[in-house]
């Protein structure tokens, strides 16, 4: 079997669709009914998962993943348009590639439902040089009716270089930010600060890693409009009819 953590075994494995899908619930803060699903991607390797992306962001390589995911997303959706709401992530790395944009627009040609059943969810694991190209696509998106989820904020540089350039409908709050903030007046102060800016950009804030009441709780109290973690769930297997 081909190295996942090579350029040629990982566009092997997509091609051949040797990766498992799973999906989690984001649901509402107020009632915990089920807003969308993240889509995410297992394979069968002992090599993390961080450690099968980052090889495959640095060779170009991601691109075939999120292209295929999102395929597969418009697949599922068209063939049952009472599903929930799908999120795709797209690495930053891809958008470097000069054939993203065409292939991405190309693949969202044969949906077949509202464009807000498809959700974009951008990782800031790759910090973008470039931040042009990636804007007019998601500019298209977006008035295309697509909502557009900016991942893991607070975690890293590239989430606030992408928050402020980027349009964004959900900004996700990284899972470790959160519980900091829950026992640490300091970062919970950051936090406070950052949620306040819903108004201003005109977003919702999801809050991930949310695995304990008590944390659950908290994320409630300060005002998280949408909450993801494994007291919710944990991912589960996909199915695609």
């Amino acid at each position: 079997m081909p190295d996942l953590q090579t350029e040629h075994g990982f566009r092997a494995h997509i091609s051949e669709k040797r990766h498992t899908i799973m999906r989690q619930a984001v649901v509402c803060a107020k009632d915990f009914s089920i807003l969308h699903y993240e889509w995410l991607v297992r394979f069968d390797s002992d090599a993390g998962l961080e450690h099968i992306l980052r090889p495959a962001e640095i060779s170009g390589a991601i691109t075939d993943l999120d292209i295929s995911m999102l395929k597969q997303a418009v697949a599922a959706l068209n063939s049952n348009s009472d599903r929930h709401a799908i999120a795709v992530n797209l690495s930053g790395a891809s958008f470097a590639n000069p054939s993203f944009a065409h292939n991405l627009l190309s693949s969202l040609s044969s949906l077949e439902v509202e464009p807000s059943k498809l959700i974009f969810e951008l990782t800031e694991t790759w910090d973008l040089k470039d931040l042009g190209p990636a804007l007019s696509l998601l500019n298209i998106l977006r008035e295309r009716g697509h909502s557009l989820c900016l991942d893991d904020v607070g975690a890293g540089a590239a989430s606030i270089r992408y928050l402020r350039a980027f349009p964004a409908d959900w900004l996700k709050i990284d899972g470790e930010f959160i519980a900091c903030a829950a026992r640490d007046n300091r970062e919970k102060s950051i936090l406070k600060a950052l949620l306040s800016l819903r108004n201003d950009l005109n977003v919702r804030f999801i809050a991930e890693g949310i695995e304990s009441e008590p944390l659950r709780d908290f994320a409630i109290d300060m005002g998280f409009d949408a909450l993801q973690g494994f007291i919710f769930g944990p991912p589960e297997p996909e199915t695609i009819e």
